[in-house]
């Protein structure tokens, strides 16, 4: 007897959209997965990524079981252990080092998000006492989260209206390959209701082709464009004067400040015209309050001076008064009731507290990378925590940075780290430079090093224990995007996880428990977690599932507007600070500014002789999701089998260099390989290498490791102290010099 078909309504996680989908499963097997069309946020969109789900769940390469290293370090030998045998072994060596090293000693490290759960390794790591979160939103909207907070004090960055907007600004980011959902209702807004939509991008592309305006500056030279803005709009009294005068404080500075990049100074900088910014600005300006500004993370990877540009861009949000409007950009605020409740968030679920203030002061980058340290999460909590009834978000914006990693590791500066946690992440193909990453992996002092993760990644190679994760499908999801607001998505668990899988709630709690954090982990699974952290409003999972989004009342059926008339803003003034006490407090510049990339045309011009092209790495391409899913097939790599370059047809054709040709990309740092793709729309001089890539059917053990060092971008990028980003940390990955020439 067969058994019964059921259907489950899940959240594909292969990228951070969380798209509702029906997962109609037989015993243990998933028999087949349809987009649910009744997910009031995805409304039955589903991507490549997603319609390759089943292949790559049952690629025979899936890690099923834990795995202990035997031979050196990337010699690829490897014995199967049990879980609480290898949890009892890792739990003995942390308390040694931690006895020996203090316990700033351990560092834990992940990439983007793989069904936001962060709180689990944020609890973990507190409760041990290391303040040393390392991960990838340095580069990847933390720094814009955090600058927010400062100037707002509401994450505002991803809370887009597009359906109302009257003009959309797509700012370094292509949205049919980033945002498809996003790009849709754009779409629709522009078919429909004639939406103006400017484009700002280097190079040609779906989203260019379709806008109203496009602006191919030269890159890294945003923060210039988004300055000469700004004195555009003020100096011809394009600005909401009425929101500007009661409801923000630094106004007069600004204007002061803008005056220093007037039209013609702007377009030397940037390489555009004139006449462009000038109609760019009014087109934008003109449209307000229902005027967009969408972004992705392109200009979070421009080192020196990325966060500044946001700095810029709020700017441009609050003098227009485009905050909590409809077409603007809408405020949702974690600690809203639902049914009387508020849902427990993940920084209360991640203990902070727990972590004392000696040892916060501790944390890599925390004199460095300012406001991403606990130094501004502690001057931001007040004012956020008074408002929200919670404290304020702390997942995303507060971490530590790879760059400063590497020389604890490898140097014991500013002291010594001798055991890491790699979550989900293959780092050795996202961040950079590889060769450092390597060298720290690879090094004696690095005397613990645990990977959790689906595959055995080129990174897994290293290391010393590795643990196999479950997907997306094997596991349930309660998530309020990281305490970006109070909107609450609920998955069920399609099957149970695969061999000996677990999800990241397990992986933590067992880890917690052998280092003695018994206490602090009493729920059994991650359905119980859930059902504690949803008891004050009064519904269970189960009925989550069913309603698959929950909203507070305050934005039922729509978003309430202009909260901030009720509540004031979350910030010291309760005002919005376009001159920013909490910046100057802790040594920055307090109001927005342009600076050259640390390597560009400009600022190293006996670099540019020698690598004449200017180069960005991190070029997006579907269905890959930046080093992991797609990698090992089921759809990806038979799309799309090698590394893709984008250059200038005529450019390629000086070089001696047709469409397909394999061609090599140097800069100072070192050289990979990458087909070159033609494209007649991008500027001249600018070169877009996709990255992290490898190639998991090479050798993967040394010294090939998957192919890590062919084509992989990330070998060429900048990661220089001074380099960095100085608000952040982030590393320069774009906007960078280079040199191409037929391999």
């Amino acid at each position: 007897m067969s058994n019964q078909t059921e259907i489950k309504k899940c959240n594909c996680s292969m990228c951070e959209k969380l798209c509702g989908m029906f997962v109609h499963v037989n015993g243990n097997k998933i028999e087949k997965i349809e987009p649910n069309k009744e997910h009031p946020l995805s409304q039955g969109y589903r991507c490549m990524r997603n319609r390759n789900a089943i292949s790559w769940l049952n690629l025979s390469q899936q890690l099923m079981y834990p795995l202990k290293r035997v031979g050196e370090r990337g010699e690829g030998k490897w014995q199967r252990i049990s879980w609480d045998d290898a949890m009892g072994e890792v739990g003995q060596k942390l308390m040694k080092i931690r006895e020996r090293y203090g316990a700033e000693a351990l560092c834990e490290i992940d990439g983007t998000e793989r069904g936001f759960e962060y709180w689990p390794r944020g609890r973990f790591m507190h409760l041990f006492g290391s303040p040393n979160w390392v991960n990838c939103v340095n580069i990847c909207s933390g720094n814009q989260i955090a600058l927010h907070k400062m100037i707002t004090g509401d994450p505002l960055v991803f809370g887009s209206d597009f359906d109302n907007s009257n003009c959309t600004v797509l700012w370094g980011t292509n949205p049919p390959l980033s945002w498809q959902t996003w790009w849709i209702r754009m779409s629709k807004s522009k078919r429909e209701r004639g939406m103006k939509l400017i484009a700002i991008d280097p190079r040609q592309t779906e989203a260019t082709e379709k806008a109203d305006l496009w602006l191919p500056l030269r890159p890294g030279t945003d923060g210039a464009l988004a300055m000469g803005w700004l004195n555009i709009i003020i100096n011809e009294g394009l600005y909401d004067k009425k929101f500007v005068e009661e409801w923000t404080i630094g106004f007069d500075k600004l204007k002061e400040r803008v005056q220093e990049y007037p039209v013609e100074k702007v377009a030397q900088i940037t390489g555009l015209k004139s006449e462009d910014i000038i109609k760019g600005a009014r087109m934008y300006a003109e449209a307000r309050p229902a005027c967009c500004i969408c972004y992705g993370v392109a200009t979070d990877m421009i080192g020196r001076n990325a966060t500044v540009v946001e700095h810029a861009r709020v700017a441009l949000r609050v003098i227009t008064g485009s905050i909590d409007v409809l077409g603007g950009t809408l405020i949702t605020r974690p600690g809203e009731k639902i049914n009387g409740g508020a849902y427990i968030t993940e920084t209360q679920m991640c203990l902070v507290d727990k972590l004392s203030s000696e040892q916060r002061k501790k944390a890599l980058g925390y004199d460095t990378s300012r406001i991403t340290s606990f130094r501004s999460y502690e001057l931001t909590e007040e004012p956020i925590a008074k408002m929200y009834g919670v404290p304020p978000m702390f997942i995303m914006p507060v971490v530590g940075h790879t760059s400063f990693l590497w020389p604890a590791i490898l140097e014991g500066k500013p002291y010594p780290v001798r055991a890491l946690i790699c979550n989900a992440t293959n780092t050795l193909a996202w961040a950079g430079p590889t060769k450092k990453i390597y060298d720290a992996f690879k090094s004696p002092n690095l005397e613990l090093h645990i990977e959790y993760d689906f595959f055995m990644t080129p990174s897994g190679m290293l290391a010393d224990y590795v643990f196999p994760g479950a997907s997306w499908m094997e596991r349930v999801l309660c998530s309020n995007y990281l305490d970006w607001g109070s909107m609450l998505l609920g998955g069920d668990q399609a099957i149970a996880p695969l061999g000996e899988r677990r999800d990241a709630y397990d992986f933590w709690r067992a880890l917690g428990r052998s280092v003695g954090q018994d206490e602090y982990w009493p729920w059994e699974n991650a359905v119980e977690v859930n059902e504690y952290r949803m008891k004050p409003m009064g519904i269970n999972f189960k009925q989550l599932v069913e309603m698959m989004v929950v909203l507070p009342s305050s934005i039922v059926p729509v978003f309430k507007q202009k909260k901030y008339e009720e509540t004031g803003f979350p910030t010291r003034s309760g005002k919005v600070e376009l001159y920013s006490s909490i910046l100057e407090e802790l040594g920055y510049d307090p109001l927005p500014y342009y600076e050259e990339p640390a390597e560009s045309p400009v600022s190293t011009p006996e670099v540019a002789k020698e690598y004449p092209l200017i180069l960005s790495t991190g070029g997006r391409r579907m269905p890959f999701y930046h080093s992991e899913w797609m990698h090992w097939g089921a759809g990806g790599r038979e799309k799309q089998p090698d590394a893709v370059m984008e250059i200038n047809t005529e450019t390629a054709h000086k070089l001696g260099i047709n469409d397909g040709d394999w061609a090599y990309i140097e800069t100072r740092r070192g050289r990979i390989k990458q087909k070159a793709k033609l494209n007649p729309g991008i500027l001249p001089n600018y070169v877009l290498a996709q990255a992290s890539w490898w190639y998991p059917e090479k050798p993967a053990e040394e010294p090939s490791l998957g192919g890590v060092w062919d084509s992989n971008a990330n070998v060429l990028i900048l990661d220089d102290i001074d380099a960095c980003d100085r608000l952040a940390g982030g590393f320069q990955a774009r906007a960078l010099l280079c040199k191409v020439y037929k391999a």
